[in-house]
């Protein structure tokens, strides 16, 4: 089975950055899809009144404030400005602003619960499966979702891709998210150039096998353009990049 046919998606990572909107805004989203994004991928957390909001770290620490996500509501969250007039979003806001207009990537980040609450606001909303993924680099949330509805498109989040595709298989998941990029030095305790030949290595021997295993690649976050052109070649299915336009140029262009 050959799922690698259908046009490559260009998704923006947490938003379009190149004009410095703050991450993970609606400002930030609304400026992807004008620039010809076929959707984008963001980061939601669990409040401490179960709700969803959008932002990607688990604390305020990045502006200036030191409470943990989960110790919040989302009424206090959603209150609070990110740069002026640009407020952290609910998952709510998002999916009533752009559920079914876009491809939707939704990363659910660090809490093990949350699952029930996800599923009932995709379902609320009626989300067409074509059109979402929820991803995460965490086991639980995605295995949980699955549970709950099987038809809930499902990615697993790696830095390395290395026996990454069992562990896709293993969950159920639809897809694997790959780290797919220039990496940096220090990253990890390795030769630097040994790492980065291991790392595409097995990128690519991931992207060969992923077909044939009825998983789709949707690789993070691609920047460098010589890794562009790389993902574009071997025909993966989405790329998550900062690099909107430039993504899309070279995928038009292929």
């Amino acid at each position: 089975m050959d799922i690698k046919m259908e046009p490559i998606k260009i998704l923006a990572h947490r938003g379009y950055l190149v004009n410095n909107e703050p991450e993970n805004s609606i400002l930030a989203f609304q400026t992807a899809a004008s620039c010809g994004a076929d959707g984008f991928e963001f980061d939601v957390h669990l409040t401490s009144d179960k709700k969803f909001v959008c932002y990607h770290d688990d604390t305020l620490e990045k502006i200036g404030r030191p409470e943990a996500i989960k110790d919040l509501s989302s009424k206090e969250l959603t209150s609070i400005e990110l740069t002026t007039g640009n407020m952290i979003p609910s998952l709510v806001e998002i999916l009533e602003l752009f559920g079914n207009k876009v491809t939707l990537n939704i990363e659910v980040k660090s809490q093990k619960k949350g699952a029930k609450e996800l599923v009932e606001l995709i379902h609320q909303y009626n989300l067409d499966p074509a059109k979402l993924i929820v991803s995460s680099f965490h086991h639980p949330p995605l295995k949980d979702i699955k549970s709950l509805d099987s038809s809930i498109s499902t990615g697993l989040l790696c830095g390395f891709a290395r026996g990454q595709l069992k562990i896709a298989q293993k969950l159920k998941c639809d897809a694997l998210h790959p780290f797919y990029d220039v990496i940096p030095k220090g990253w990890i305790k390795a030769p630097h150039w040994l790492l980065t030949i291991l790392h595409k290595h097995y990128a690519h021997k991931s992207f060969e096998k992923a077909g044939k295993l009825g998983i789709l690649i949707n690789p993070w976050t691609v920047n460098d353009e010589k890794f562009l052109k790389l993902a574009i070649q071997k025909r993966v299915n989405s790329i998550i990049t900062d690099q909107v336009e430039k993504a899309i140029e070279l995928r038009e262009y292929s």
